[in-house]
């Protein structure tokens, strides 16, 4: 990209698991989509985001840099300060008519943002805030809830050039938090990729077959990042009390890689009862081809997290899918669930209720049917990447 002489926008994200590339690809298209635009944007990406991005990061309509991220740190608040030496390093050098900054996900520079290292940059600064403190005040999580509040309290009072933090499909969570904290919060939709990405019949039938997505059982699917927020060990406790009828027609699908603190402990779970129980466990990267496949042919998204209250993409993958969802009663993916009837909310730490909510679903699926095309289109990735970059 040959950057022109005004000033210029840095999109950091450093991380590269889950949605992030997504989000990145969204704002890149969004970018080669409108020339008013181009030129305007630094991405600044991990280096192991590169090859989730594929061509689109090899436009000419911004510039994007890497940094192999050497060092390991126990808390976020000292990796949030070495990622940041990194990027003042790279304003000092090569990009000093830098004079915005939006990070996709703010949540961990909340303290850096109040630092005289940070201001000296005089960066007005937007950011997607993904835990913000309303979301714990029904919670057990009382510290969270504390931290929290305190965290995005003074960050914001702290530093004047704050323009706007991002909500994601929370707007009475952004009126509070205007109300209470701040008047720089702003409704944020969570995108939907709203196309099929892949046409070949022969990939189809190997992802398929990959999976286990057989049409003689029914698939409930659990995905994404496997860590203990997933709840694997109360799901399956809940298809060991299914009906011997349902449990032969059920296969669980846990897809998404093992986080390191739960993996033995699943993976013995697993092993334990995988002949009570038909079970596929995946703990690798998953493709979009992959995606695709597994949302379009599972019959149930199973989502009772525990101690979760933020927004999530996988219920927008459901959404697009028409699939219907069991949901934890708490934290906004179940108040999404019951006020859109989307699928049922349940007690996460009860089996007996999850499991009475999959035979609901499988036995009256006509009563759990809804239309999504109003979401789908709210949630475009075009509102999105507008909303971020340009406030429309």
């Amino acid at each position: 990209m040959t950057e022109n002489n005004s000033d210029l926008t840095l999109i950091l994200e450093f991380g590269y698991t889950g949605h992030r590339s997504e989000y990145i690809s969204h704002l890149m298209r969004f970018i080669n989509n409108n020339p008013t635009l181009h030129g305007r944007y630094v991405f600044f990406l991990n280096k192991k985001i590169a090859t989730l991005l594929g061509q689109v990061a090899e436009s000419s309509s911004y510039s994007v840099e890497y940094s192999n991220l050497t060092e390991t740190h126990t808390n976020f608040i000292s990796r949030s300060f070495y990622e940041w030496k990194l990027v003042a390093k790279k304003i000092t050098e090569t990009h000093k008519n830098i004079s915005e900054i939006i990070f996709m996900s703010v949540d961990e520079h909340l303290l850096l943002l109040t630092t005289r290292r940070f201001k000296k940059f005089n960066l007005s600064v937007k950011g997607i805030l993904f835990q913000p403190y309303v979301h714990y005040k029904n919670s057990i999580d009382k510290k969270g809830l504390l931290r929290n509040y305190i965290s995005q309290k003074y960050a914001t009072a702290l530093n004047s050039r704050i323009k706007s933090f991002f909500i994601l499909n929370d707007k009475s969570a952004v009126s509070e938090m205007n109300k209470n904290i701040k008047q720089c919060f702003s409704y944020l939709p969570d995108p939907i990729e709203n196309k099929s990405l892949n046409n070949d019949t022969s990939r189809h039938n190997t992802i398929i077959e990959k999976f286990s997505l057989h049409a003689e059982k029914k698939s409930l699917l659990v995905f994404g990042m496997i860590d203990e927020r997933k709840n694997i060990t109360n799901i399956i406790d809940a298809l060991r009390l299914l009906p011997n009828e349902v449990k032969e027609s059920v296969h669980l699908l846990i897809i998404g890689r093992l986080d390191k603190v739960v993996k033995d402990r699943y993976q013995d779970y697993i092993r334990k009862h995988r002949y009570e129980v038909s079970i596929t466990l995946n703990n690798q990267f998953v493709t979009s081809d992959e995606i695709e496949v597994l949302f379009t042919h599972c019959s149930i998204i199973l989502m009772p997290y525990i101690n979760f209250y933020s927004s999530s993409g996988i219920l927008g993958h459901a959404i697009r899918h028409q699939k219907n969802v069991i949901a934890s009663n708490q934290g906004l993916v179940g108040r999404m669930v019951a006020e859109k009837k989307l699928g049922i909310t349940v007690n996460p730490l009860d089996p007996e209720e999850i499991k009475d909510a999959i035979c609901q679903l499988l036995y009256n699926p006509e009563k759990y049917q809804y239309r999504g095309a109003e979401y789908l289109q709210e949630h475009s990735p075009e509102n999105f990447s507008g909303t971020i970059l340009t406030g429309s």
